[in-house]
């Protein structure tokens, strides 16, 4: 059955020339003219893909794709306009269309627009498949372990056979996923910044959870196991499911750092203002960073003033604080050493200092180093991961805090971030 495609616009010249443009190409097209007309043929039939005016007489285009959606949440919804304007572009695509064209559309970019619309819709639909195959996979695996000592030969009979469909299905899920990021990457340039951070934790736990599958065949054809055997067995898969759990953990980082970018760029990062003790909560970060550095070998130095208390958000403060010292951290060699500092800056102000002696940063960049996604263009600096938010995120956090955030480097010395809050900011958050 050909794919079924409505197309809505107040211009029947529009509605007509693009059905059979559609329609050469094998596709089952509708049309309406008016926005009242569309709903009610939505109403009617399920639609794989709509092409919907932005401005119509009677309706507002995002008004008819979100009708479809209800009708059917795998519509995949595509938008005119007559307006150049990004802005509009940009609003349409963040409340659910996958892309926009501007009219009059070209006849090549309308059948390339509508065709990886229509993969998309497939790709995503084989993708839930896969997940629902997987989620089913596991809850039966679950219920087979939640069984009584004496049914566990059964079992491991059963996981054998479900391990192989998981690996199929995993192989499944991995194709479809690699084949939807394909598609997304051309959005921007950061889609492939953010494939490879998150694709080295979930490399990890592929071949942590492969190794520990072959471990237990082997040692299931092996014959039955002794309890000596299963000792040994397990404190080997605790040491891969614990690698496995921190790379989890970086997913989650990662998670988190789009998660705040998204709520920085919508507006919504929100600040509980209290009482903080600034050389306090440094002390504290510096604690939570002691194993990290013993690990690479760095020294961390740290020499408090007395008591310097502002008002501002803790979380969010710890957060910037976090990035400024792992930030120093990865960019340290072994053996070096990071400095922070914190001391009343005349009258109104409190400043603290992060600062390491790695590969620094050139003059022309120190301007660069705050902005969204931006990572060195330095040979060194590419071989350090991340995905270039968490400066970023800490100057809109500053910002927020209505202080002032800069840093100076000198080439092969390091690098000090300053940040400067004000000795008071209950009057400037609180507003």
């Amino acid at each position: 059955m050909p794919p079924r495609v409505l197309i809505v616009d107040d211009e029947e010249s529009v509605t007509i020339t693009m059905a059979a443009i559609l329609e050469m190409d094998g596709y089952s097209v509708a049309t309406a003219l008016r926005g009242d007309d569309a709903l009610s043929q939505i109403a009617k039939e399920e639609f794989d893909l709509v092409l919907t005016d932005l401005r119509l007489d009677d309706f507002d285009g995002m008004d008819v794709l979100a009708a479809a959606r209800r009708r059917s949440p795998n519509t995949v919804g595509i938008v005119l306009t007559g307006y150049a304007s990004l802005e509009s572009a940009v609003t349409a695509l963040r409340e659910g269309a996958y892309d926009y064209m501007l009219k009059p559309a070209d006849v090549e970019e309308l059948r390339a627009t509508v065709a990886r619309g229509l993969e998309r819709r497939k790709l995503g639909q084989q993708l839930r498949e896969r997940v629902a195959d997987l989620e089913a996979a596991n809850r039966t695996i679950n219920q087979l372990n939640e069984g009584l000592q004496d049914r566990v030969a059964q079992a491991t009979a059963d996981l054998q056979a479900h391990v192989h469909e998981l690996d199929e299905a995993r192989e499944a899920l991995q194709t479809s996923y690699e084949q939807l990021q394909e598609l997304d990457k051309l959005k921007s340039q950061f889609l492939s910044i953010a494939s490879h951070e998150l694709k080295t934790p979930i490399t990890a736990m592929s071949g942590f959870v492969q190794i520990a599958v072959r471990r237990i065949k082997r040692r299931l054809g092996a014959g039955r196991p002794t309890e000596a055997d299963w000792k040994k067995e397990e404190e080997t898969l605790l040491e891969q499911l614990e690698v496995v759990q921190r790379q989890t953990a970086k997913l989650a980082r990662l998670v988190d750092e789009l998660l705040d970018v998204s709520r920085i760029e919508s507006g919504r990062l929100e600040l509980q203002v209290a009482d903080v003790d600034l050389p306090e909560l440094i002390a504290e970060v510096m604690r939570r960073h002691e194993l990290i550095a013993t690990r690479h070998q760095l020294r961390l130095h740290y020499d408090p003033d007395q008591t310097l208390g502002v008002r501002g958000d803790r979380d969010h403060l710890e957060q910037a604080l976090n990035n400024l010292v792992g930030n120093a951290m990865k960019y340290s060699p072994e053996g070096g050493a990071i400095d922070v500092t914190v001391a009343r800056a005349g009258e109104q102000e409190v400043e603290f200092s992060v600062g390491d002696h790695g590969i620094g940063i050139r003059p022309a960049e120190l301007a660069r180093v705050f902005g969204l996604f931006y990572r060195s263009p330095d040979r060194l600096a590419r071989d350090v991961g991340g995905m270039g938010l968490g400066l970023f995120i800490t100057k809109e956090i500053v910002d927020r805090h209505n202080g002032r955030i800069w840093a100076e480097s000198e080439v092969g010395q390091g690098t000090t971030f300053h940040v400067a809050l004000p000795a008071t900011v209950a009057a400037a958050v609180e507003a």
